[in-house]
C-alpha cells in the first residue's frame, strides 16, 4: 500500500517526462550522423508519425511528408513507429540508392502486410533480397527474355489483343465510355499467354475475378494507407485489423486460382515439348531439380509457395502498370491534341492506311516512343519505388544509413525537379528526342521502372506493350474528351501505385 502512496499526478508527470528524455536521447544516438529530420517531435513508440502533414489521410506518403521536405531539403530522416526512415528525394541521392550501391539498399523491410500477401516473403517483388529472390528473378526475367525474342509471336499476340481493343472502340460509335476496363482486359490478356500459355485468359471463369482482385489491390487507397500504418508497427499483426484482414483475404484467393492452373498445367506437362510459358519453365525447373543429387535447396525454392508467387507478381506487375500508362497517354493525348495530330502524320508516312504498326516501325516511329516517356515520367505510375532496406551499414551523401533502414525514394519529385527537366509540368514529348531526331534513352533522371538490382524485371516487355497498344489506337483512332463532362483530371490518385481518376473519353475514327 506503501507504494501507491507515490502514485501522484506528480510523480506521474516526472516519469512522462523522463521517459520523453530518454527517447530523446536514444533518439539522438540512434540517428547520430544520419540526414537531418525531425528529432525533438519524436514520440515513444510511435516516433515522428505527428509530424506529418496535418490533413494527410488519403494521401501518399511523400504528399503527407511535404512541409519535412520543405524544412529538411530533399534528404533527410525521420522515426516512424519501430523503424528509422531516410527518405531520398533530390537525383543524386536516389540514383545513389538505387545504382550506385545497389546492392547495400537491395532489401524489402520485414513489414507484415508484404510477408502475409507473399506466403512469408516468398516472391520478387515485395520479397527480400537473397538466394531464393536471385534464382526466383533469374527464372522471371529468362521466361521474359525468351519470349520478346520470338518477335513474330510478340507480335501476333499483342496484336490480337489490339485488334479486339479497337474493336471496342468502334462498336461505342462515338459515344462516351471508361477505356478502364476494356484496357486492363486487353493487357491481361497478353500476360496471361506469357504466364500461362494458352490455357488462361478470358475465357476462363476464373479470368475476370483474378483480374478484379489485382486491381482492387493496386487502386484501395484507404486499404493501401492503412496497412503501410499498421506495418509500422509490428506487434499489430497480432490484431485483427480489417486492412490486413482483407489483404491476406485477397491474397490467398489469387494464389488459390493460380494454383489451381499450376495443377492443372502439371498434370498435362510434357517435359519433351518446347516450353511455352513462365508456368512450364517453372514446372521443368522444378522437375529438373528433383531428379539432381543433392538439390534439395533448388527444390526447396522451386515449392508451390514460390511458384505461385512468381507467376502473380507476372501477372500483377505486368499488366496493371502497363494497363494505368495506356490510361495515362489517353488522358494527356485528350489534353495535348496537337502531339495526337503529328504521331498519326508521321504514322501515316511511315506505316501508311493499308497495315498496322508492327515492332520494324518502333525505330521510325521515335515520337511514339517518346509519348511514352513522356507520360511515365509525368505520369508517375510509380512515384514512389517499393521501399528499400539496407543489408548493412552504409552511406548516402556524407551521411550514415545504418543496417535495418527503411529508405524511401522519390521518383516522382526526380521526373519534376526544374533542375532535372525543363517547365517539368508540361507534357511535352520533343524533350526526349535529340536534335537530329533521335531517341533519348540515357538521360539519368529518368527512372519511372526504378534502376540497379531492384529494376523492375518486366521493363522490356512493357515497353513493347505500350508502343504496339497505343500505336495500334491512334493509327484507326482520334482520343477526344467526353460529350458530358471535362477532360481527364490530370491530378491523378495515389495507392499502391499512382493512376488517373476515373474518366470517360469519345473516340473519333480516322478517315
Amino acid at each position: 500500500m506503501a507504494f501507491l502512496e507515490y502514485i501522484t499526478f506528480g510523480n506521474i508527470f516526472l516519469f512522462l517526462v523522463f521517459l520523453l528524455i530518454l527517447n530523446l536521447l536514444i533518439e539522438l544516438y540512434q540517428f547520430r550522423n544520419m540526414p537531418p529530420g525531425p528529432r525533438f517531435t519524436s514520440l515513444p513508440f510511435i516516433g515522428n508519425i505527428l509530424s506529418f502533414d496535418r490533413g494527410a489521410a488519403g494521401q501518399s506518403f511523400i504528399a503527407s511528408t511535404a512541409s519535412l521536405r520543405k524544412k529538411y531539403g530533399t534528404l533527410y530522416s525521420l522515426k516512424l513507429g519501430a523503424y528509422k526512415f531516410v527518405v531520398a528525394e533530390d537525383a543524386d541521392s536516389v540514383k545513389e540508392v538505387l545504382v550506385k550501391k545497389s546492392a547495400d539498399y537491395a532489401g524489402r523491410p520485414p513489414f507484415y502486410s508484404f510477408v502475409s500477401t507473399t506466403l512469408g516473403g516468398k516472391d520478387i517483388g515485395l520479397g527480400n533480397f537473397g538466394p531464393a529472390w536471385k534464382f526466383h528473378r533469374k527464372l522471371f526475367m529468362t521466361a521474359v527474355r525468351q519470349y520478346l525474342s520470338n518477335q513474330e509471336l510478340v507480335e501476333e499476340r499483342i496484336s490480337e489483343q489490339a485488334s479486339n481493343l479497337l474493336k471496342y472502340f468502334e462498336e461505342q460509335k462515338g459515344k462516351d465510355f471508361d477505356p478502364a476496363e476494356i484496357l486492363m482486359k486487353s493487357v491481361a490478356n497478353v500476360i496471361c499467354r506469357i504466364s500461362f500459355g494458352e490455357h488462361f485468359d478470358s475465357s476462363s471463369p476464373d479470368f475476370d475475378e483474378l483480374l478484379r482482385l489485382n486491381n482492387e489491390s493496386f487502386t484501395d487507397t484507404k486499404m493501401s494507407e492503412d496497412a503501410f500504418i499498421l506495418d509500422l508497427f509490428p506487434l499489430a499483426k497480432y490484431f485483427p485489423f480489417e486492412s490486413y484482414q482483407k489483404e491476406i483475404k485477397m491474397a490467398n484467393r489469387m494464389f488459390e486460382i493460380i494454383g489451381k492452373q499450376l495443377k492443372l498445367q502439371r498434370e498435362r506437362f510434357d517435359s519433351s515439348a518446347e516450353v511455352k510459358s513462365l508456368t512450364e519453365s517453372l514446372i521443368k525447373e522444378r522437375i529438373t531439380a528433383e531428379g539432381e543429387v543433392g538439390s534439395e535447396d533448388k527444390v526447396s525454392i522451386l515449392s508451390d509457395d514460390y511458384i505461385v508467387n512468381t507467376l502473380e507478381d507476372m501477372f500483377s506487375a505486368g499488366y496493371e502498370t502497363t494497363s494505368t500508362t495506356l490510361r495515362w497517354a489517353i488522358a494527356f493525348l485528350i489534353h495535348n491534341p496537337e502531339f495526337q495530330t503529328e504521331i498519326q502524320d508521321k504514322l501515316d508516312e511511315v506505316v501508311g492506311r493499308d497495315r498496322m504498326p508492327t515492332l520494324d516501325d518502333r525505330p521510325k516511329l521515335p515520337l511514339i516512343q517518346a509519348t511514352i516517356m513522356e507520360t511515365l515520367r509525368l505520369g508517375n505510375v510509380a512515384e514512389t519505388a517499393i521501399p528499400h532496406y539496407t543489408l548493412k551499414d552504409t552511406t548516402l551523401g556524407d551521411y550514415r544509413v545504418p543496417k535495418d533502414t527503411v529508405v524511401m525514394v522519390n521518383l516522382q519529385y526526380v521526373h519534376l525537379d526544374p533542375k532535372c527537366w525543363e517547365n517539368p509540368n508540361c507534357f511535352n514529348p520533343h524533350r526526349h528526342i535529340d536534335a537530329d531526331g533521335q531517341l533519348i534513352t540515357n538521360s539519368g533522371n529518368f527512372l519511372p521502372f526504378s534502376a540497379g538490382r531492384r529494376v523492375c524485371a518486366g521493363e522490356a516487355l512493357a515497353k513493347v506493350e505500350l508502343f504496339l497498344f497505343l500505336s495500334w489506337m491512334l493509327h484507326k483512332f482520334t482520343f477526344l474528351q467526353s460529350d458530358e463532362g471535362s477532360p481527364p483530371d490530370l491530378e491523378g490518385v495515389s495507392g499502391f501505385t499512382r493512376f488517373p481518376a476515373p474518366y470517360k473519353m469519345r473516340v473519333l475514327k480516322r478517315d
